[in-house]
């Protein structure tokens, strides 16, 4: 089956739980490499460091000569795992879809998406359409992401997994982080301070088609703060902005 005829099937279900940035782009990787991610690190004058894992992610989104929606990012030790990192355009709420199939049970889920909009005060749905009801020729490729376990996290990339509680040794890190994923998903990731800033996911095994999207209304993410949480007020129906990254199952994996 084509991806195409495979969207015309599904109906977006979207969660309540929604992943929040501070400024700059979300993680999507397996739990268990989650666990080696290192964050946002700098050096005692605040700068930021240059070998820490999310300057060389921020490096593959904006490489010298371009800027890109999403990129791949290697990490680890032996950089031995991988992510996916998409640009959020600064700070911000993503929310989540899972692609259920018609009359299919909820584990049939063959893709899910990541979707941040700019609307104003008075909400529509309208980005939400947008974004699940794209077509595979509206949406730019980026490659494949393997989520081999199922067990998938999506973050706030200047976080490091050690932040995400008190941890005494790498090993209990990762103990700790393997037991959320075994937990009834969604399971918030939260630091002292701030909530929501991760989430840990169920997703079918296998390896994943990545392709990113975009909607630029008539002035959308340029509204002015007021405009977007002030008092209601008409606006023209193309008044919000969005964009996505969709992770569809690839073809050879639903035939296997």
């Amino acid at each position: 089956m084509s991806n195409e005829d495979s969207r015309s099937q599904s109906t977006y279900v979207w969660e309540s739980t929604t992943v929040g940035s501070q400024g700059g782009p979300l993680l999507v990787c397996e739990v268990n490499s989650f666990s080696d991610w290192g964050g946002e690190v700098h050096s005692p004058d605040y700068e930021l460091d240059t070998a820490c894992d999310y300057s060389r992610a921020w490096s593959a989104l904006h490489p010298s000569d371009d800027d890109l929606e999403a990129a791949f990012v290697r990490f680890g030790d032996h950089e031995e795992h991988a992510g996916l990192i998409w640009e959020m355009d600064g700070e911000g709420s993503a929310e989540i879809a899972y692609a259920r199939r018609q009359n299919g049970p909820a584990d049939n889920d063959d893709a899910f998406l990541l979707m941040r909009s700019w609307t104003p005060r008075n909400r529509t749905d309208a980005p939400r359409r947008r974004a699940a009801g794209a077509s595979v020729a509206e949406e730019e490729e980026v490659g494949e992401l393997e989520l081999r376990s199922g067990r998938v996290v999506v973050v706030w990339a200047a976080v490091g997994a050690n932040e995400t509680g008190s941890f005494a040794t790498p090993q209990e890190r990762a103990a700790s982080l393997s037991a959320l994923a075994r937990l009834n998903p969604p399971v918030q990731l939260n630091l002292d301070h701030i909530l929501g800033l991760g989430t840990v996911l169920w997703v079918k095994p296998g390896t994943y088609r990545v392709t990113c999207g975009w909607h630029e209304g008539t002035r959308g993410r340029y509204m002015s703060e007021e405009e977007m949480y002030g008092p209601p007020q008409s606006y023209a129906d193309d008044d919000w902005s969005c964009r996505w990254v969709r992770f569809t199952l690839s073809d050879d994996i639903t035939k296997a």
